[in-house]
């Protein structure tokens, strides 16, 4: 007892000692072991044999099949070409959603505010229209009616006035250049356009029309609000902000902020 009380480092080094020698050993013959099992030897016949040939007349080995690696390569891919992280659209980590209180006292999210949530729900032209209505008899005098910005779905009031050719008339709007028929009783007037340069043609069933401009009819959803007959340079309040109607064609309509003077254009999804 006195011997291993003096000595015990000593005796625990040693077998610390024997221990990685053994340890060593064991690897040195594992790693022999698994390169044996890891040789695939194949003779001329391309049949294995369980060892690699050995000698000089050994055949050489034939050509191994190659390895599969399409689902390798496609998840390589995957990673080199990861999709695009998106941060705006409808899911709210980045893109809180606002509630509000509607006209009705119940709770309407707010995917959208402002112009873009603006929607066009018609937009109606307006017209300039020259009708012939008949001739006032003899002395080549002719009843005409005019109507500017007119709604045909809702017809203003018609201005009557009497034309003769090659005469300005009290509108300005045309003058008649050129007579079909009889001078009493014209099947056709020729009418020249001043604004355009164009020469139209007239009779008592046909009129001359010509689109002078838009209204349109806005809804903002966030606030159950519609904005009917709107025009260029009518004010909308949206969310307590001031906007301005700068622009309508035929399928959109182009709105500024007064305070940015951002433009925005809302398309007539028809």
């Amino acid at each position: 007892m006195e011997f291993l009380k003096r000595h015990y480092e000593k005796i625990v080094l040693c077998v610390v000692l024997l221990g990685l020698a053994g340890a060593a050993v064991w690897i040195k013959l594992e790693i022999s072991h698994v390169s044996e099992s890891l040789e695939v030897p194949v003779t001329s016949t391309g049949a294995a044999t369980g060892r690699s040939p050995r000698g000089k007349g050994a055949a050489a080995p034939s050509t191994l099949a190659p390895v599969d690696l399409k689902a390798d390569e496609l998840a390589l891919a995957q990673i080199t070409n990861p999709p695009p992280v998106v941060l705006s659209g409808l899911h709210n980590l980045f893109n809180p959603v606002t509630w509000k209180r509607n006209t009705n006292g119940a709770f309407l999210k707010i995917l959208k505010s402002g112009p873009d949530a603006l929607t066009v729900t018609n937009i109606t032209p307006l017209y300039t229209i020259i009708s012939f209505d008949h001739a006032d008899g003899s002395g080549g005098s002719y009843a005409m009616t005019y109507q500017v910005h007119a709604d045909p779905s809702r017809p203003n009031r018609k201005t009557t006035e009497h034309a003769k050719q090659d005469e300005k008339v009290k509108s300005g709007l045309y003058i008649v250049r050129g007579i079909k028929g009889a001078i009493d009783d014209p099947e056709e007037l020729e009418l020249e356009i001043p604004d355009t340069g164009q020469t139209v043609s007239v009779t008592t069933n046909k009129p001359y029309m010509r689109v002078d401009s838009y209204l349109a009819d806005l809804r903002y959803e966030p606030d159950l609000k519609t904005m009917a007959k709107q025009h260029v340079g009518s004010a909308i309040k949206l969310d307590g902000e001031l906007y301005k109607v700068i622009e309508i064609s035929s399928n959109a309509v182009r709105v500024q902020a007064n305070r940015t003077t951002k433009v925005t254009e809302v398309k007539w999804k028809q």
